[in-house]
């Protein structure tokens, strides 16, 4: 029989491998409270009315959902059941969807209060008066930061099975000097940390429990030297040969210090998320970013030459003033540097920016999560439905790491990699139609057949190198029919 509970916080991850480090970091600081609160996690591939009966079962009084990006389409047909089948519940909102949100909108007007902004001593607060019988009469409340001195430590609350089958994710601060118009930690004006000897010592304790991945949620790691170099130290003092620390840095201010403490790491011992966005500077200047390019390049090439660091760059599609040759520039760069994730993405309206105010005011985007960009002055919607199907195929060819002998024989077949993954794109999907549900094999058979027809490479080198790209992995035993001697010879006539 399930166990009555006052309060349930929840939220529907991504995946299951994606634990809620927020809902986590709510239930510890509900003091006296945690004993009649728990918390229940779903995933986005589950059906609304079987997470509305679970939340029901244990009576609750107050449910907290984290309402996110990727869950709120979801979150919102949950809330609608419940506020229909269970008028009596306290639904309390809170999450990066919720700031700045307006109240009538479809999910808020079924919540009886939204938070907006970081939540835990305000989301404690709200629990301790409901309980008691004193219900605020303001539907939206507006948290101060709390103190980060004052807040409990949330990693014991990381269960057995989180640490063996899901991301441990961590924080060594909060907030971010930088003023990205696309992005909501530009509305925290200075980085806050938490205190840095119980924050190592209960990293000590996720260590000694047999955590060996490590994402840190701080948006800019490497903002103060000295703590950067703490840190890393102390990971350095317990090495083991699975540990993996995933960062979020800005690459032109990465001091030479740092660059020569990440070099102790063994060969990805390090995750780093290198912030890019755009190349052009006029772009940078609209969008707040103050970035200079080309000491981000220096420093990918030191990253790449000098340590053993994995490297993730971002590229965002529709910045405002960013054209095609921008993009194509910044493409070209990252592919040249050898950055081993490139992810290109659309740019998103997120509520609490500033493109989604004034910065934004001459694009479009879709009303429809994820909000994307759909066009702007410099790209036509056409083009941005280009990149976009240019994006998910850069990721099935590159990103996945499927073809690494093969796709230098690519960047062969055009002046620039950009022109040449452009011209693989349209080729795809001239034959498909379509960017997901494509198997390997037909990837790998497209790849070919376009090397066959553009490379000046003979045919047996070619099905040679798909063919070991193909077998990389263990496991594959798919037959490519098409690498048959017959078949080269046809296709060479």
């Amino acid at each position: 029989m399930t166990k009555k509970t006052d309060i349930i916080l929840t939220t529907a991850n991504a995946r299951y491998s994606h634990c809620s480090f927020g809902l986590k970091r709510l239930w510890c600081a509900l003091g006296p409270l945690q004993e009649s609160a728990q918390i229940m996690e779903f995933t986005i591939q589950e059906n609304p009315h079987d997470i509305a009966m679970t939340l029901l079962e244990t009576d609750p009084r107050i449910i907290g959902f984290g309402v996110y990006i990727w869950n709120v389409t979801l979150l919102s047909q949950v809330l609608e059941i419940l506020h229909t089948t269970a008028p009596d519940i306290c639904l309390v909102l809170g999450g990066p969807e919720m700031v700045d949100r307006d109240i009538n909108s479809p999910i808020a007007a079924a919540a009886t209060y939204i938070i907006d902004g970081e939540g835990e001593a305000a989301f404690a607060s709200l629990a301790e008066q409901i309980l008691a019988g004193q219900c605020p009469k303001q539907k939206q409340i507006t948290a101060a930061p709390p103190d980060l001195d004052a807040l409990p430590d949330p990693y014991a609350a990381y269960t057995d099975e989180d640490i063996r089958q899901r991301v441990i994710y961590v924080e060594s601060s909060r907030g971010c000097p930088y003023r990205c118009a696309f992005c909501l930690s530009a509305r925290d004006e200075r980085v806050r940390y938490f205190p840095l000897e119980p924050f190592l010592e209960s990293m000590g304790v996720l260590l000694e429990r047999g955590v060996r991945h490590f994402k840190f949620t701080d948006r800019t790691f490497n903002v103060k030297d000295t703590r950067v170099l703490t840190l890393l130290d102390f990971f350095l003092q317990h090495p083991h040969p699975d540990l993996q620390l995933h960062f979020e840095i800005m690459p032109d201010r990465l001091s030479d210090a740092v660059v020569e403490k990440m070099a102790a790491f063994p060969a990805k011992g390090l995750h780093l998320e290198v912030g890019m966005q755009s190349v052009s500077p006029e772009t940078q200047k609209i969008i707040g970013r103050n970035q200079n390019i080309q000491k981000s390049m220096d420093t990918l090439l030191a990253l790449r030459t000098r340590t053993g660091a994995a490297l993730h760059a971002d590229l965002i599609i529709g910045l405002p003033g960013d054209t095609r040759k921008d993009i194509s520039r910044g493409f070209d760069l990252l592919v040249r540097a050898e950055i081993q994730e490139i992810q290109v993405g659309l740019l998103k309206r997120l509520e609490g920016t500033a493109i989604a105010g004034a910065a934004g005011s001459e694009l479009s985007f879709s009303t429809y999560p994820p909000y994307e960009v759909l066009q702007t002055p410099a790209l036509s919607y056409a083009e941005i439905q280009g990149f976009k199907r240019f994006a998910r195929y850069f990721n099935l060819y590159y990103n996945n790491g499927n073809f690494p002998a093969t796709l230098p024989l690519l960047w062969e077949t055009a002046d620039t990699p950009f022109a040449a993954f452009t011209a693989l794109t349209d080729w795809v999907w001239e034959r498909e139609q379509r960017v997901h549900q494509l198997p390997l094999t037909r990837l790998t058979e497209h790849l070919y057949r376009y090397l066959l027809q553009y490379s000046q490479h003979p045919a047996p080198l070619l099905a040679q190198l798909i063919e070991n790209d193909f077998r990389r992995l263990r496991g594959r035993r798919d037959k490519l029919p098409f690498l048959e001697p017959e078949e080269v010879v046809e296709k060479k006539l």
